[in-house]
């Protein structure tokens, strides 16, 4: 929790620093008005206070504090992140504007002033528009950040399915990251939404709880959901960050196994499941690739050569190697969906190709789902919502 709290206070500091000298450059009609040069010092002392709030509530644990603060600090920085992109291109309508106004005063009076004069006032209004804009766009994101997560059934078709595992249930559950902005009263109530939905199997794939205190209740809520063939676990990068061994110490007191380079088989109405679980690199380095290798083949040792297969990573290029080992289905979190999407994708899938961002994808007969997660360690997310989905195996024709 100390390192956000820093890397906010960082992000803060230069994000302030920016929004001065923007408007100062760029836009100085505005800064000799004194409550725009009030307002860009009241921004970042409100961040400031926000995040001495938030710490405060995390250092003496003031629950109610928590969240409050969290939000606050988050709307500041998405405030001024907002502002930063916004005023150079305001700027640039601003110095058109002004090079407009000059011309004018050399120009006789003529026929087409009119024009000029229509053009001129829509550059001025859309130069003060352009950050209101990216505020509202800004609070927006961080309002659905804190939306209810999207649980619902997503079926997915396998050739040779075996029909004994013909409309078996998954919950997906991946990147709740609890103890920032997300809570164990969210996650109840997203093992609650989910009940309806009877999944025979709980799978969380990494990044569970910053916050490890939250941990050990997180893992009973699943097992007192009482999943047929109960509730597994891998490891995502944040658990590492917030002490492994702690988590492998919680782990061993509780009935939720956790797998990691290992697999198992689970006899699911006389026919074998195999589950793997990869471990995480912590850092996806040059050599992330074989590191990912190694530990999927791991995972991998001793599984039936004919059964069907769940392979666990957190991180989604492990999707690669399981499509070489003709693994069915890959379950992955890890990206957020990049916490901005359209039409179901993610936005920045066009600008990464090759990267896998969010959704569906499919190699020959292997499948992944890349969950876009329940939470977030910044609270922004626009056309990408959280979600923990029931994943529904189906047999194609």
């Amino acid at each position: 929790m100390s390192f956000i709290l820093l890397f906010a206070l960082t992000v803060l500091t230069v994000l302030s620093a920016l929004v001065i000298l923007f408007i100062r450059l760029f836009n100085k009609v505005w800064w000799k008005h004194k409550s725009v040069r009030v307002a860009a010092f009241l921004v970042p002392a409100f961040g400031l206070l926000s995040i001495a709030v938030w710490f405060s509530a995390h250092r003496f644990d003031i629950e109610p504090l928590k969240r409050v603060g969290s939000v606050m600090a988050a709307g500041s920085l998405v405030l001024l992140l907002g502002l930063t992109l916004s005023l150079p291109f305001s700027g640039i309508l601003n110095l058109i504007h002004r090079l407009l106004e000059k011309r004018k005063t050399k120009q006789a009076a003529n026929p087409s002033e009119t024009i000029n004069r229509d053009r001129r006032v829509f550059l001025k209004g859309t130069a003060a528009a352009l950050p209101l804009v990216t505020i509202a766009t800004g609070g927006g994101g961080i309002a659905r950040a804190f939306q209810g997560t999207n649980v619902y059934l997503l079926p997915m078709k396998f050739p040779n399915l075996p029909a004994e595992l013909d409309g078996l249930r998954i919950l997906h559950l991946t990147d709740s990251h609890l103890g920032i902005y997300k809570m164990l009263d969210d996650f109840e109530e997203i093992l609650t939404a989910a009940e309806p939905y009877h999944p025979d199997i709980i799978l969380l794939t990494g990044d569970i709880a910053d916050d490890l205190t939250l941990l050990p209740d997180t893992l009973k809520m699943t097992v007192d959901m009482k999943p047929p063939y109960g509730t597994f676990a891998s490891l995502g990068n944040h658990e590492y960050y917030r002490g492994v061994n702690e988590v492998y110490q919680i782990f061993a007191k509780s009935p939720v196994p956790l797998l990691k380079s290992s697999g198992m088989s689970l006899d699911i109405k006389g026919t074998s499941l195999y589950l793997a679980a990869a471990d995480d690199p912590r850092f996806l380095r040059r050599d992330g690739s074989a590191f990912l290798h190694k530990t999927i083949t791991a995972a991998l040792d001793g599984a039936p050569s004919d059964g069907f297969k769940i392979l666990m990573t957190h991180r989604p290029e492990g999707f690669d190697i399981a499509a070489d080992y003709r693994i069915n289905l890959t379950l992955s979190g890890h990206t957020h969906g990049g916490q901005v999407g359209v039409g179901g994708r993610s936005f920045f899938a066009p600008f990464m190709p090759g990267r896998y961002l969010w959704g569906h994808y499919q190699k020959g007969n292997s499948q992944m789902y890349l969950s876009s997660g329940i939470g977030h360690w910044f609270p922004f997310r626009l056309g990408c919502p959280p979600e923990a989905p029931v994943i529904e195996l189906r047999r194609s024709a």
